[in-house]
């Protein structure tokens, strides 16, 4: 049997086990306690915006900025060679693009945006220390299911008491100021045009669609976890009260990878469990409204096609013919400003997804560095093809995340910071150094003291 280095490094194991620390587990501990914080953050923080000049920066960066950097200090992340070559590659790829738009006198170039794709994606170039990676990613897992399960519990209840006749209100809304909350977004949104009932963002999410994703990935890590069949079915009732789709894509394709991991028992026991909801549902009020969902990319004014469709309709039209365009793009912040125009035109929400975004804005050179830079943090020594994958479906193409943290902070914290390859434990010692003397196994320092 021919084994090629790509098997070799794609885990054959669907579920993530629980494993031993590497290090002390006081170490250990005061990492996971930073990355939980910076998970319950990326959760439930997410609508919170810090004012800079003219526009907003999510809070979620700068804490994310804040927590690294102790980790950093304490030793429990560190900076990979590999990591950092892979950054400067792709941002000096994109930072070459935007020249090239500029000197062409490209009206759209946004020094901005640069600043905040360079900014935005620095936490990439560090990650975990090997033995702390595979020990810490299962605990960190099922915090997050406890944190979703919340989240699944707000999205129902705001749902139901609409149900009993209580008006809808945003309450974050109310509380928070209007300059701290993001701009945007289609936070409050009726599930159908004229309908009095709203969908469910479980007051704390950008969009009902945000709050569908989050809780297709919250099933995703209960199957990978065995988090209980309550917790499955609490996940699923919560997808729906978001009467969204985007969540219902992404676990239609987590599905089709667990198949592949788990095999055809566990891909005939899902599709019997899917029939089953799609039967439920077919006998309720909403079954006409997910009907019309499943169909309103045909529509140029739906949701649907504002996301899938027309971005990419509009990037193969801007391009043109201009080879120049193509290669370099039309300059950082295009995409942003052709959605806003669109936007004053016609009163639609445009969505580019990544692909597009990039394409428009950086050409074919900052699309094909970038995506291999983020293809490489995500898959490269992932500890589950499954969450990976998962993840990659979600930032590529279910969300324009490109300059979105609470986006690639999910990346970051669930798959990008965890990456094991056989390369980064080869060159753990070289690369990373050794770990600081209080997490040093008896082992550890008796090699590192010959060091």
């Amino acid at each position: 049997m021919v084994t090629t280095t790509l098997t070799t490094r794609i885990p054959r194991s669907w579920v993530i086990p629980t494993q031993e620390a590497g290090s002390s587990r006081t170490a250990n501990d005061a990492t996971l306690r930073l990355l939980t914080v910076l998970l319950f953050c990326e959760i439930f923080f997410q609508r919170i915006a810090i004012p800079v000049g003219g526009s907003q920066v999510q809070v979620i960066l700068p804490i994310t900025y804040v927590c690294a950097a102790i980790m950093v200090r304490r030793g429990g992340l560190s900076r990979h060679s590999g990591r950092m070559t892979g950054y400067l590659v792709a941002m000096t790829a994109c930072s070459l693009s935007a020249l090239v738009s500029f000197l062409r006198q490209k009206d759209s170039t946004s020094l901005t945006s640069l600043l905040l794709l360079l900014a935005t994606y620095v936490p990439f170039v560090f990650g975990l220390r090997p033995a702390d990676a595979r020990a810490l990613l299962p605990r960190l897992l099922d915090r997050f299911l406890i944190m979703i399960t919340v989240l699944a519990g707000l999205a129902m209840f705001q749902f139901a008491i609409q149900l009993v006749g209580v008006p809808y209100t945003d309450v974050v809304k109310d509380i928070v100021p209007s300059q701290f909350l993001m701009h945007g977004f289609n936070t409050s949104y009726p599930v159908q045009y004229g309908s009095s009932l709203f969908k469910s963002n479980a007051f704390v999410c950008l969009e009902a669609s945000f709050c569908s994703q989050f809780l297709g990935f919250g099933i995703v890590v209960c199957v990978l976890r065995n988090g209980g069949w309550w917790r499955l079915l609490m996940f699923v009732l919560a997808i729906l009260s978001t009467v969204s789709g985007t969540g219902l894509l992404l676990l239609a394709c987590a599905g089709v990878l667990l198949a592949v991991h788990k095999g055809a028992r566990f891909a005939l026991t899902a599709l019997v469990g899917v029939s089953l909801i799609v039967l439920i549902i077919s006998f309720t009020p909403a079954s006409s409204i997910f009907a019309a969902r499943a169909t309103e990319t045909s529509s140029s004014t739906s949701s649907g096609s504002l996301r899938f469709v027309q971005p990419y309709q509009r990037t193969w039209d801007s391009l043109g013919s201009d080879p120049a365009t193509v290669a370099f793009g039309s300059g950082a912040g295009y995409a942003d400003r052709d959605a806003a125009a669109f936007f004053r035109r016609t009163g639609l929400p445009l969505n580019y997804a990544l692909v597009p975004k990039l394409i428009l804005e950086y050409g074919v050179l900052g699309t094909v560095t970038f995506l291999s830079f983020i293809v490489a943090m995500f898959v490269r020594g992932s500890q589950s093809f499954v969450l990976s994958g998962s993840v990659l479906i979600f930032y590529i193409v279910l969300s324009g995340g490109l300059l979105a943290p609470v986006v690639t902070g999910l990346g970051l914290l669930l798959v990008a910071w965890f990456t094991v390859s056989p390369q980064d434990s080869d060159r753990w010692a070289d690369d990373l150094g050794p770990p600081p003397p209080s997490s040093q196994t008896p082992a550890q320092r008796r090699v590192f003291a010959g060091i």
